[in-house]
């Protein structure tokens, strides 16, 4: 991975949006690339930066896109148990109907009784 892909990456685990808004106004900046086998979405998912998560959807982040390792912004979300993160990618047009790696459905995966009703609506 690259310095400036790192230093995305950082800003997104982070929460940084006004790091993450500089990158994202350099004119190579893809809001859809992948840094350690995911996409910027799932990583802001999978450590439930809802912020971030709003920012790059309205870069046009791809809320379905799914990483090498076959895990989308919204199963991060559910595995990593966030809630608000879950709620906002499915208003933004996460498909719950999708399946993890290894076959299961989204809603078998999720821990709390939140999730499941969140995604089960």
């Amino acid at each position: 991975m690259s310095s400036g892909q790192e230093d995305v990456s950082w800003s997104i685990r982070n929460g940084d949006l006004e790091m993450l808004k500089t990158h994202a106004a350099k004119p190579d900046f893809n809001v859809n690339m992948e840094t350690n086998q995911s996409t910027l979405l799932v990583t802001a998912a999978d450590y439930g930066q809802s912020v971030i998560i709003e920012f790059l959807i309205s870069k046009g982040a791809n809320v379905n896109g799914v990483g090498k390792n076959g895990i989308t912004p919204l199963l991060a979300a559910i595995w990593e148990g966030h809630s608000d993160a879950v709620s906002l990618l499915l208003r933004h047009g996460a498909d719950k109907n999708m399946k993890t790696p290894d076959g299961s459905s989204y809603a078998d995966e999720a821990q709390s009784e939140e999730l499941k009703m969140l995604l089960q609506s």
